[in-house]
């Protein structure tokens, strides 16, 4: 066994609330858990690169990771996905078994589950209650990626804003998951854009009363209402 047996109660619950392993019975859950063993980086550490991702397969259980690719000749950077617990890397090299050339930088200390992905591999074919969890997850970040995407080539940066600020809010109560705390060159790094161009959104929706705004920390006020300014900029 990996799992240290102090930690065993607190790693099998972790994946038993995860949606990738919610519907997996619990004895065939003890089974994947005897192939997990435990990691932690500290914040701005480097949980795994490009070649690691070939041979493991990392679980969050706590913390974000950034994923980013990075022009050097230009020194420009775009953030690909924000990942945070529950989350898991690396799908693409989990389906294609090649190399996935991204920067991966911990945002928060960060505690990982990790097992050999060849097993996981094994996973998708003699566990199919894992596979049947695991394609609704491909379907959401193929879906992330496609908007992130034509946002990009359709829409100016105020839409790309909102949409992402709103992707990653509450509707209930106005918080932002996962982009809380981000500074405003990493907000305009997932959009594409630059720092003062972030900064001058976020003035305007401000002093539009549709953003408040205490330190690094974003909360949108009125979440209807920032949709529906949304609908009326990028309606045709």
């Amino acid at each position: 066994m990996n799992i240290e047996i102090s930690n065993y109660s607190y790693y099998f619950n972790s994946l038993k609330q995860s949606p990738h392993f919610s519907e997996v019975e619990d004895s065939v859950l003890h089974e994947i858990l005897e192939m997990f063993h435990s990691k932690a980086y500290l914040k701005d550490n480097f949980p795994f690169t490009s070649e690691s991702t070939l041979y493991n397969f990392y679980f969050i259980i706590s913390g974000r990771v950034e994923i980013s690719k990075i022009n050097f000749d230009i020194d420009k950077e775009y953030i690909i996905n924000i990942l945070g617990p529950g989350d898991i890397f690396d799908v693409i090299c989990l389906l294609d078994e090649g190399e996935h050339d991204i920067i991966a930088t911990a945002l928060d200390n960060l505690e990982l589950l990790v097992a050999p992905i060849e097993i996981v591999r094994e996973w998708l074919h003699i566990h199919p209650s894992f596979n049947k969890t695991l394609l609704p997850y491909l379907g959401k970040q193929l879906r992330y990626f496609e908007e992130a995407a034509t946002d990009l080539a359709l829409y100016d940066t105020w839409t790309r804003f909102v949409k992402l600020i709103l992707r990653n809010t509450d509707k209930n109560t106005g918080k932002l998951s996962l982009i809380n705390n981000l500074s405003h060159e990493q907000l305009a790094n997932m959009i594409g854009s630059v720092r003062n161009v972030v900064n001058r959104h976020v003035q305007d929706l401000k002093n539009s009363n549709l953003l408040s705004v205490k330190r690094k920390y974003l909360e949108v006020k009125d979440f209807q209402k920032l949709l529906e300014e949304l609908k009326k900029r990028t309606s045709f």
